[in-house]
């Protein structure tokens, strides 16, 4: 870089780094932070991260552009609690430690929102982001790549590289190179390019045509040299149309033989690839496994593997003992490892705040300890991105704080400093971010907030595991909690979310009760008054959804949600309707009351939105 400097205010004495990078570093960290007392700070190049302050003066010492930015941020912090006397010394346990975020599940972020996202990630001293783009991005040759999507332009992708440079952080794409392209494989011109509904054929020349233009409109805009292939969650590969064209093969000589060639055009377009390793841990399990203590990879198929690195990626596991067998597998390949964790943002409006934490605070202690290259913290959107990413920014720090103080920090201490990174990156209270959590069962993948929002209120196919009138009161102290803080638009929707939630709760135990009872009086009552409250609380909803949406998301996939929200708010309009009928005789029965009730019997792992609606799939 040139004008290297340091800084006493407003004047620059060029030293190390670029002046006008720094005064950009400077000035957004200080905005994001509403960090209005700058002591005089000195800048200068250094191992690791030093910060000091000293009766009104500070020094930066960093290795690069996210330390000082970190620098900055634990700076400010350091002022807004009104110390004059404070120092602090890092330095980095993981080469790379930054987010990856999915822009595939209807919600792609706008530049500007990136952008954003961008500048937190830079003040916790991250220096990584990896987008996940199964089609959203252009591919000129393909028009129907991303097609009404809100697929990223070359130039949208271009300036938000820029963007990232200047704050040290590395953009990476993340596409997909095998599975997870069923909305591009839905289009009749991308028919022949199939074998599963969701998965490319592999072996045919078509197939390498078309990675081959997505990997040079990619390097036509990336500067990063790494980017991630995606190759997860293959199932079925090889056994429909490529069956039928080919009959029974080894597939993992298979997929070592596409993934060679993928590499191959990797290597062409100056990328070096990474990978998720699932697909090779399934093929060596009887049960087709990821997380499989009985995996066996042939040494032969180790050592054919291309050059490329390995992505682990695990969100499950509370337990040490379970990231440890695993990495020790993924050594076993002797290929470099990154480790992709997650930050529970796919369960449903809010992000699961204690699942987090349960699963992550061991998985990246255990990371730490095998001096893992890189680590990631995943935020997927399944399910039609009902969770803003930006609701969870609290629980970057989890992956932050171990990069830049290890493993062998106290368990509480780091849980506290997460949580004061957390708040003052975000201005929201860890007690606001615990009452978001409460939104779930506590450490349990189990999305009952999600079904009371989204269920019919005759036959709701919620947990039979779920204690309505617990859930009642978890929202009620949620409530009271994000009352302290009701200035937010964050807290706002999530307050709708509980307030919604708590009374379609109760509704679905009033009408059952009323029905079984004959209490006619109280049916006409849920018909003409709460129903029609409740109807306003979900208007109220899309509204402020809406606003959500709109600030961080490009408007295509918002069509997703609204139809979700029509759909319930006609279906209680109807259940209303049939209450009236049936009060007034001219229905005699209501049918769905007369069943008895039985327990969903769906899997936990399948909570979408289709299964809450309606068992008429």
């Amino acid at each position: 870089m040139s004008n290297p400097c340091i800084y006493h205010n407003n004047r620059e004495v060029f030293i190390m780094f670029d002046v006008d990078n720094i005064n950009e570093i400077k000035s957004a960290i200080f905005e994001l932070t509403n960090c209005r007392s700058v002591p005089d700070i000195q800048v200068k190049q250094g191992e690791g991260l030093t910060v000091t302050l000293r009766d009104g003066k500070a020094e930066i010492e960093a290795c690069d552009l996210t330390a000082v930015a970190r620098g900055y941020f634990l700076l400010a912090r350091a002022v807004s609690q009104g110390e004059s006397r404070w120092s602090v010394r890092q330095k980095r346990h993981f080469e790379n430690c930054g987010a990856y975020l999915d822009m595939s599940r209807g919600g792609v972020m706008t530049t500007d929102a990136v952008k954003r996202y961008i500048r937190q990630l830079a003040a916790l001293g991250m220096n990584m982001l990896m987008l996940y783009t199964e089609d959203t991005y252009e591919v000129p040759e393909f028009p129907y790549f991303g097609y009404l999507r809100g697929r990223y332009s070359r130039d949208e992708l271009r300036e938000m590289d820029a963007y990232a440079r200047r704050f040290g952080v590395e953009l990476v794409p993340g596409i997909q190179t095998l599975a997870h392209l069923g909305n591009f494989l839905q289009w009749a011109p991308s028919d022949h390019l199939k074998d599963t509904q969701y998965c490319l054929m592999i072996d045919d020349p078509e197939t390498y045509e078309l990675i081959d233009r997505m990997l040079a409109a990619l390097a036509s805009c990336c500067t990063s040299r790494s980017i991630h292939i995606g190759m997860d969650e293959a199932h079925g590969v090889g056994l429909a149309r490529y069956f039928e064209r080919h009959g029974l093969v080894d597939r993992f000589e298979m997929l070592n033989r596409h993934l060679t060639k993928v590499v191959a055009l990797c290597n062409k377009h100056g990328f070096k690839p990474i990978m998720w390793s699932d697909m090779f841990f399934r093929l060596g399990s009887k049960t087709g496994e990821y997380y499989d203590k009985d995996v066996n990879i042939p040494q032969s198929v180790i050592d054919s593997l291309p050059d490329v690195s390995f992505a682990y990626w695990d969100y499950y596991h509370t337990d040490e003992d379970m990231y440890e067998f695993m990495l020790t597998e993924h050594e076993r390949m002797k290929r470099p490892i990154v480790f992709a964790g997650g930050i529970w943002t796919w369960s449903g409006f809010l992000p699961q705040v204690e699942l987090t934490y349960a699963t992550m605070l061991p998985a990246l202690r255990v990371c730490a300890r095998h001096n893992i290259s890189t680590a990631l913290a995943t935020l997927w959107g399944d399910d039609g991105q009902e969770t803003n990413h930006f609701l969870a920014s609290n629980q970057l720090p989890i992956f932050s704080e171990f990069c830049w103080r290890g493993p062998d920090c106290d368990p509480d201490e780091m849980i506290k400093e997460i949580e004061d990174m957390g708040a003052f990156l975000t201005g929201l209270t860890a007690e606001t971010y615990r009452a978001f959590g409460a939104f779930y069962e506590g450490a349990k993948d189990r999305r009952t907030g999600k079904g009371l929002i989204y269920c019919d209120p005759l036959y709701p196919l919620i947990s039979e595991k779920s204690n309505l009138n617990e859930r009642i009161q978890a929202y009620t102290w949620a409530r009271e909690t994000l009352a302290k803080q009701p200035d937010r638009d964050e807290v706002r929707y999530a307050d709708l979310l509980f307030e919604i939630a708590a009374a379609k709760a109760r509704l679905i135990q009033d009408i059952r009760s009323a029905y079984d009872l004959s209490d006619k009086s109280q049916l006409i009552d849920i018909a003409d008054r709460r129903i029609p409250i409740l109807i306003g609380l979900y208007h109220a909803l899309v509204n402020v959804h809406r606003a959500q949406w709109e600030s961080a998301f490009k408007r295509n996939g918002w069509e997703v949600m609204v139809h979700r929200y029509g759909s319930v708010i006609a279906r209680l309009d109807d259940v209303a309707h049939t209450l009236r009928r049936f009060t007034s005789g001219e229905l005699p029965r209501i049918a769905e009351l007369d069943e008895t009730p039985l327990p969903p019997a769906r899997k936990l792992g399948m909570q979408f939105y289709n299964v809450y609606v309606t068992p008429q799939f």
